[in-house]
């Protein structure tokens, strides 16, 4: 047999082994296709689930049009998306579960409506039973008008919680108070278990829902983890033809071989002389891809190590930056220390000698009448030595490691008292002060004597701000899970050089007899104890605003 014939029929035997593996492929590979479709069909229903599930959720925190529309044309979209199911998909889905999945839809569907319905319903009989609780109190007096105040207050623990507790309270709360003979009082309390038994079903509502979307959500995703496992199974078998496949034409890998070298050896040569580069630190270069195969499958793979690497390089170098700037903080931090335990220690020997020097010049003073010409001196020496000792005071303050005393309170108690006491006094002339404080806040965690003494200190910085006429604007609300008070006043503002300076210690742009620079810093610290944030914002000729931050209790 000649070279050529023996060629041919080498060549014609590899042909028709090619061949039939390509046949048993062919057929492996479209019942592949048939589940990669099913599970990308299973795998788009259940993600569409998600989205609506995540609709659902943002309708039932806001409760509001928007969302639920949202959530009605996510719906549809969904529904839409299975009614074009092809109709192969459809037989290999099971027409048992489509049918079923369809049937879930819809009912949730018009589960969503009842919940809208109910929320609506929720918010009219919100109304209702305020408006009823209002009519109530203005129709009673004495004894069973603080009863009443007392329902108010449980109605709004009913209308926050929800749930059967609170309204067991309100209802047991309601039946001991006797205020049943009252017609008003009647109709309030009758509004408010209805209201209730809406909230119930709002309850009821949502967990059917629940279980629709997850009775969905678990359909389609054990169709995708079945059809998976198909699949891996096919995968099996078409790697098995594919290994007896190149036993059987292994020789003619030694032909094919000698062309796939070239194609390989130049990439590897390529990655190696970038790979030097990169271990000298220069990531300018990136290999070059070539074609979809596995080299270039790797060139890709490298090139985005490379970036990545890159990337780390320059991230290291920004966390070396911050590093070194935290070891400033700290050195500044040790300095600060130091000096407050020195101004702790100067000001405790001083403190002294100046009780002494205050109490024998009031002692003068007393015995010294008005119209004696020493009696103004005096008068300037007992001023100016009781503002030395409050000088000292805050430097003690300042020095010593102060213990706070958390408790829950709302944080509308501390700024009202302290604001209520500040208006009375001479300072205040001239300013006008406006106080919006949230209902219904929830609890911080806090000491409410140095939370005071923060507001406090806030508010003398904005009086010291303002030359009359001015305003200063106190406002509390809720922020996520923080409580912001926010002093704004319209007083001759911060330069921008200063901004970053204020909670310094000693650093004050007042003049010396108003203020030692030390306010701000306690400030500062109190709040940072608490878990808390200050912030400053100013404008100079404009004003500024201080935003104190405490998380909520719990």
């Amino acid at each position: 047999m000649k070279i050529r014939d023996k060629l041919f029929l080498g060549f014609g035997f590899y042909i028709f082994l090619a061949a039939l593996l390509g046949l048993f492929a062919y057929n492996e590979l479209r019942t592949i296709g048939r589940g990669l479709a099913l599970v990308e069909v299973a795998d788009d229903i259940t993600n569409n689930v998600l989205e609506v599930r995540r609709y659902e959720k943002n309708f039932l925190l806001y409760r509001d049009q928007g969302n639920l529309r949202e959530l009605t044309d996510y719906l549809a979209l969904l529904k839409q998306n299975i009614a074009n199911i092809q109709q192969e998909i459809v037989s290999e889905i099971g027409g048992d579960h489509y049918e079923f999945i369809k049937r879930s839809l819809a009912e949730y569907e018009g589960l969503v409506a009842a919940l809208a319905k109910n929320f609506q319903t929720q918010g009219e009989l919100t109304e209702m039973v305020r408006d009823l609780g209002r009519e109530a109190e203005r129709s009673l007096r004495g004894g069973d008008h603080e009863a009443l105040l007392v329902l108010r207050r449980l109605e709004k623990n009913v209308m926050l919680e929800q749930d059967e507790a609170s309204y067991r309270v309100f209802r047991n709360a309601f039946r001991s108070s006797r205020l049943d003979r009252i017609p008003a009082v009647h109709r309030y309390a009758s509004r408010m278990e209805v209201l209730y038994s809406f909230y119930r079903s709002e309850r009821e509502i949502v967990e059917s829902m629940r279980k629709a979307a997850r009775d969905v959500q678990g359909i389609t995703e054990n169709l995708a983890q079945e059809e998976r496992k198909n699949i891996a199974a096919t995968l099996k078998v078409a790697f098995i033809l594919l290994f007896v496949g190149l036993g059987l034409i292994i020789t003619v890998g030694v032909f094919i071989n000698s062309r796939l070298a070239r194609s390989i050896v130049t990439p590897i040569l390529d990655l190696e002389r970038v790979t030097k580069k990169i271990a000298r630190g220069d990531f300018s270069e990136t290999i070059r891809v070539k074609g979809h195969d596995e080299i270039a499958a790797l060139a890709v793979s490298f090139n985005q190590m490379e970036q990545k690497l890159d990337q780390a390089m320059t991230a290291l170098d920004a966390i070396i930056k911050k590093l070194q700037e935290k070891q400033s903080q700290l050195v500044e931090a040790e300095k600060l220390a130091s000096l407050g335990k020195l101004a702790a220690g100067i000001a405790h020997e001083i403190n002294n000698p100046l009780t002494s020097v205050l109490t024998f010049s009031n002692l003068m003073l007393e015995q010294c009448p008005p119209g004696d010409p020493r009696h103004d001196k005096l008068k300037l020496m007992a001023r100016e030595t009781d503002r030395a000792r409050n000088i000292i005071r805050q430097l003690l303050n300042f020095g010593r490691e102060s213990v706070i005393r958390p408790v829950k309170i709302n944080v509308n108690q501390p700024v009202s008292e302290i604001a209520e006491s500040l208006v009375a006094q001479e300072a205040f002339k001239g300013i006008e002060l406006s106080m919006t404080l949230a209902d219904g806040l929830p609890e911080v965690y806090a000491d409410p004597a140095q939370l005071g003494q923060v507001v406090l200190n806030i508010l003398l910085n904005a009086i010291h701000a303002i030359t009359p006429p001015g305003r200063i604007d106190v406002t509390t609300h809720r922020d996520g899970n923080f409580i912001e008070v926010v002093f704004a006043d319209t007083g001759k503002g911060i330069p921008e050089e200063h901004l970053h300076k204020i909670f310094d210690p000693f650093f004050s742009t007042k003049d010396a007899t108003r203020g030692t620079g030390l306010g701000l810093a306690v400030s500062y610290g109190i709040i940072k104890k608490h878990g808390g944030e200050i912030a400053v914002n100013s404008t100079v000729g404009k004003g500024t605003t201080f935003t104190v931050r405490l998380p909520v209790y719990g």
